[in-house]
């Protein structure tokens, strides 16, 4: 017996607890194929490990894992475990302690080491919140806290500390962050181990974290993203997860509709998104298909966005950025099959494949295909993806491709699903907003004029909504009054 995830948190503090989220940190620190799990047992799950590489995350999870460690502490030696509980923000303890924004190790409640008495149990408990938003001092920085770190970095970083309790080797430990106490050092020192071997799958020079500084800051920058994304590109600094961030920023800050949009994207993504990641994460075939057929064609897509969203696109323009993200002809050929067999995988269902786990399918039709969250902005522009890649290959050139392009976008977008919060604003604000979606999404005659239908007709009743879509049909009209009357021949 040597390490497990905890199920529930009875007699330890709250159940707000993400079990699944703690497997996909522990995968993507192990970048193995060997790591795995048994079935729940006693509020548990064991992990199991079989090392095939050599990397130190490697060996360090090997040790964990696979040892059964019995330290002697002064009073004979015990066998000791380690718990991990993988925490929401809203995780708190049994002892009033809030764990948002935090890690801990905490040692056995016998044995005497600092933070024992904090332990209401006799195994070695690890302890993180799998949200967090924190910034770290980079090396070189001169204190700058500058770093984010991730939910498996943050692990990755207890475990360092578990290591030294269950093999009772833990140094000084201060209340001081600057400089790092000795323990936390070696934390430190251990966690760029883990940051030298993320970006090592990137191909990318590693930023490393100063060891003498253990300081941290709150910031919402250092938050991560989109948990499906890093774990099939094996990194939660990848390009693909910086693009989705990207993404994300760009239609929503400054909004507050597109905030609670936002909101509930992520409610409905997270309803389903921990599970899928578990069933997937023992599958390499299917991590790698999910990549190359759905996350990489829907970074083209948003990507595409954002870049229309900065600037306004004709059509030819559209259509030669489309084409600009398929550097040849084989990266096409080799895009569209994938798009098609992760096609197979979504409308066909694990029957007419064996890669495609069967309780993933029944996951993703239960709780993720429901959402009109989930269809308009995943599923739909993958799909789109897809069409436009046939074309291509069909031999469209770019004004054709545009052209298909822009008729798909003016269908799409202004069907995005309509906030509640619309019906709260003042009509300043519901200006502003609107303002803003038109700018953003909705660059044509025709899409705006259909999302204009949609929160009419959404919203009957509520003066500054109905008020500001009159305002803007008049200020319409007379535009198109003036521009007949200037030039006849229109």
């Amino acid at each position: 017996m040597a390490t497990f995830i905890l199920q529930d948190a009875p007699g330890i503090g709250s159940d707000d607890l993400n079990p699944a989220q703690g497997f996909i940190d522990m995968t993507i620190i192990a970048n193995d194929t060997g790591l795995g799990m048994a079935d729940p047992a006693a509020g548990k799950q064991r992990m199991t490990y079989t090392r095939t590489g050599n990397s130190p995350p490697q060996l360090r999870l090997d040790a964990m894992i696979n040892t059964a460690f019995s330290p002697n502490y002064g009073s004979g030696a015990n066998n000791v475990d380690t718990i991990v509980l993988a925490g929401l923000k809203t995780l708190v303890l049994d002892d009033g302690s809030s764990m948002a924004n935090n890690g801990t190790a905490l040692p056995p409640r016998s044995s005497g080491l600092p933070g024992a008495s904090l332990n209401p149990t006799e195994q070695c408990l690890v302890i993180y919140d799998t949200q967090l938003t924190i910034c770290v001092a980079s090396a070189g920085s001169g204190g700058s806290l500058d770093l984010s770190i991730s939910p498996p970095v943050a692990l990755y970083h207890e475990f360092s500390h578990a290591f030294r309790i269950v093999n009772n080797t833990l140094q000084a430990v201060t209340g001081i962050c600057d400089p790092s106490a000795p323990e936390e050092r070696a934390a430190i020192i251990d966690e760029n181990d883990l940051r030298t071997d993320l970006a090592s799958r990137q191909g990318a020079a590693a930023t490393l974290r100063d060891p003498g500084n253990h300081c941290g800051r709150i910031d919402s920058d250092c938050e991560s993203c989109c948990i499906i994304a890093t774990l099939v590109s094996r990194s939660p600094g990848s390009r693909q997860v910086q693009m989705l961030r990207c993404a994300r920023d760009h239609f929503v800050r400054g909004t507050e509709v597109g905030h609670a949009f936002f909101d509930q994207f992520f409610h409905d993504y997270y309803a389903f998104s921990p599970q899928a990641c578990t069933l997937m994460a023992g599958d390499q075939s299917l991590r790698r298909q999910l990549l190359e057929g759905f996350v990489e064609p829907l970074l083209d897509f948003w990507n595409v966005m954002v870049e229309r969203g900065r600037r306004v696109m004709s059509s030819t323009q559209l259509g030669a950025a489309f084409i600009a993200l398929h550097p040849d002809r084989l990266h096409a050929e080799l895009r569209h099959a994938a798009l098609l067999r992760t096609s197979a995988y979504w409308e066909c269902g694990a029957g007419q494949s064996t890669e495609a786990p069967a309780r993933l399918m029944a996951l993703l039709r239960e709780r993720a295909w429901s959402s009109p969250y989930m269809q308009w902005a995943l599923v739909a522009p993958v799909r789109l993806m897809h069409a436009l890649l046939t074309r291509y290959l069909a031999g469209a050139d770019a004004q054709s491709i545009g052209r298909a392009f822009s008729e798909a976008l003016d269908a799409w977008a202004p069907e995005v699903p309509i906030s509640p919060l619309w019906a709260a604003l003042p009509a300043a604000q519901v200006r502003s907003e609107l303002a803003f979606c038109e700018r953003a999404l909705l660059q044509t005659t025709t899409s705006k004029a259909r999302f204009r239908q949609r929160l009419g007709e959404r919203f009957p009743d509520i003066t500054a909504v109905t008020g500001v879509l009159g305002r803007m049909q008049t200020l319409d009209q007379g535009d198109t009054w003036r521009a007949t009357t200037a030039n006849p021949a229109i």
